[in-house]
């Protein structure tokens, strides 16, 4: 890692994945690059196959691709445990003769390893997590009770704790005596320069046509199947329009689309464009289905991105919507979106859009710079 000065400089992130779409570490750590506190800020995650083992970056910064070479296919339980077992052991080896100053744990299955690591090193940990894994959906059975036990042993032996939002701040707070987690939402890092973009012009949706629009990924817990059926009733006399790169349904959203013509799939936006395309659109969707408390506590990021583009959008019953938005938006609620969405769609005004439009361009978003400002003060104090 170069000279002794550069040994004492770093701030290591590490995540169980690939580093490819983690747009919030991206953010996070270009923020913690650009603060000077350190001279190499570095993300380690793991290897696949058709990505570089290392990839340099700009203000210093460096990802690290470490461990076996992985690939798509999803193994059982039991293998999962095994691939981050010996995943950790060669981050552990990796590492372990550096003399790193920061360590971000990125989730629960990589805190034990950080663990271990700011242990051997003397350096200082934190616990980064992007959302309540412990009571995530896809924790289940041995899996939730090992996160369980991961984290209750571990989290008071951090010497930070980041996490994106007040209500999971509050939860760990509740259940961890002495613990204190500093927030920063995932805001969009929002360029007001983005290219300029003609979205009707490409869909071939004229203005006088009422255009919807949910931007995400396309995965399960979000309602897609509800909003596509929707729009492939006679009752509903608009376009949808899908800003996303992929996931899990992306097949079912190709299938309506080629019986459609009023349902549309855009895959290739740029995440700095993304909220110029959306601001052509007249509504949103952020329909997070809440069947576990990780998602009922979550704010998706396309909130925040809603809101920079002026854009008023339907979203399920979640207590951080309501924090950002108010009061004045509760007509937006779709409560059950399988039994509501489409009255909901076919029953919009107008005029509703028009007043929902004013009162969000009252709505302040701080910048990501802005948000991030708490996360920067407690570097700065951990490296002082």
């Amino acid at each position: 890692m170069g000279d002794q000065k550069a040994h004492l400089d770093v701030n290591l992130h590490v995540s169980a994945s690939p580093i490819v779409n983690e747009s919030r570490i991206f953010k996070q750590t270009l923020s913690v690059a650009r603060s000077g506190l350190f001279s190499n800020v570095v993300t380690c995650g793991m290897a696949r196959a058709g990505l570089p083992r290392q990839e340099n970056l700009p203000y210093g910064q460096r990802i690290d691709r470490v461990g076996a070479t992985i690939h798509d296919r999803r193994p059982s339980v039991a293998g999962r445990v095994l691939k981050q077992l010996s995943w950790s052991r060669a981050v552990f080896s990796f590492y372990s003769q550096s003399d790193i100053r920061v360590i971000n744990a990125h989730s629960v299955a990589v805190l034990p390893v950080c663990y271990l690591l700011s242990r051997r090193l003397g350096a200082k940990l934190i616990y980064d997590t992007q959302e309540l894994e412990t009571e995530a959906s896809g924790s289940k059975g041995i899996q939730r009770w090992i996160y369980k036990v991961i984290e209750r042993s571990l989290i008071t032996k951090c010497d930070a704790v980041f996490v994106v939002n007040r209500s999971i701040a509050d939860w760990y707070q509740r259940r961890y005596r002495g613990v204190r987690p500093v927030v920063a939402r995932n805001i969009s890092d929002f360029e007001a320069s983005g290219r300029p973009c003609d979205l009707r012009s490409q869909l071939s949706v004229s203005a006088a046509e009422r255009l919807f629009v949910f931007a995400g990924n396309l995965g399960e817990g979000r309602n897609i199947r509800t909003i596509l059926d929707a729009f492939a009733t006679p009752a509903v006399n608009a376009h949808v329009v899908f800003l996303s790169g992929g996931g899990k349904l992306g097949s079912l959203v190709s299938e309506y689309c080629a019986r459609h013509p009023n349902i549309h799939w855009l895959q290739a936006v740029s995440s700095t464009d993304v909220v110029h395309y959306i601001a052509q659109c007249d509504v949103g969707f952020c329909l997070i289905e809440p069947s576990c408390l990780s998602y009922k506590l979550s704010l998706p990021n396309k909130a925040f991105e809603y809101v920079q583009a002026g854009l008023p959008f339907f979203f399920t019953d979640l207590p951080e919507i309501d924090r950002l938005l108010g009061p004045a938006f509760g007509s937006w609620r779709v409560v059950d979106p399988s039994q509501d969405l489409t009255a909901a769609i076919t029953t919009l005004t107008t005029k509703a859009i028009e007043e929902a439009r004013a009162t969000m361009a009252g709505l302040r978003v701080p910048s990501w710079d802005e948000e991030a400002a708490p996360l920067i003060a407690v570097y700065s104090a951990l490296v002082s």
